[in-house]
């Protein structure tokens, strides 16, 4: 699941709409990944599921609230990134933030040119999970871990950037779907990933280290050039898409939108 700064710029202020509703852009597509995600995304391949889960529920919501329509589309997890920042698609879900999509992707920025956390719609619990039976290190606390263990991480996401940064020992994971799968098969010693992609069966069948690496701010990031053609819808619809997930599922957004939840990396 939930896997250009210059663009970006034109976006920073957290409510810089403008003072009339901006026209609802035509054509409009917004994109989501082709797996499923339960409870957010349901459904896997190009069709929905019914229901199709919160994150559709809550685009839909969005866009009916600003009287605009948009083609909603599934695509295969690299081909989404690619279609979004070559302008294939005007929107995507969900997206942690890293410096590498800075540089291709618009996010909402602050007023201080940084990414709107306040404004971020969902929030995940970033952790460390070992396979049944691993205790827990005893220096553990939540951001110090000895050399001797192998994290996985899927290549080129947040939780791999802030792996690396942190500097552990970090072995890159191909593809969500096979990331528990090469835990138990013993490829790296614990997962880095958010508690929310990880199915009620997997978690069971998981140890979660306490305590939490983080939370982690998602966003729906647009194409740069649809960015640069609608500043001020783009700004109108991530805020309204954040409204509608805290009224929809307020406990990925536990706060009112314009505030930071605590423990939240910026």
């Amino acid at each position: 699941m939930w896997r250009g700064l210059g663009s970006g710029l034109l976006l920073a202020g957290a409510c810089a709409i403008a003072a009339a509703d901006p026209a609802c852009p035509e054509p409009l597509r917004i994109g989501f990944n082709d797996g499923a995600t339960p409870p957010g995304l349901m459904g896997h391949g190009q069709r929905f599921a019914d229901p199709p889960g919160w994150e559709v529920d809550a685009v839909r919501d969005a866009l009916k609230r600003l009287g605009c329509k948009g083609e909603l589309l599934r695509l295969p997890s690299r081909r989404l990134s690619a279609s979004l920042s070559q302008g294939g698609i005007d929107f995507a879900l969900l997206y942690g933030v890293t410096p590498a999509r800075l540089k291709v992707l618009s996010f909402p920025l602050d007023a201080q040119a940084r990414p709107d956390v306040a404004w971020a719609p969902v929030f995940g619990h970033l952790a460390l999970y070992g396979r049944p039976g691993t205790r827990v290190d005893p220096g553990w606390d939540g951001r110090r871990l000895d050399e001797r263990w192998r994290v996985g991480a899927i290549g080129g996401s947040v939780q791999d950037a802030l792996a690396r940064e942190r500097g552990w020992r970090v072995e890159a994971v191909g593809a969500r779907d096979g990331e528990v799968a090469m835990l138990l098969a013993e490829r790296f010693d614990l997962l880095l990933t958010t508690r929310e992609s990880l199915t009620p069966g997997q978690r069971a069948g998981l140890q979660e280290w306490s305590p939490p690496v983080a939370r982690m701010a998602y966003f729906m990031p647009a194409a740069p050039a649809f960015a640069q053609r609608h500043p001020a819808w783009t700004r109108s619809f991530w805020n309204e898409f954040c409204r509608a997930v805290r009224r929809l599922e307020p406990d990925v957004r536990p706060v009112d939108c314009g505030i930071v939840p605590p423990s939240t990396l910026r």
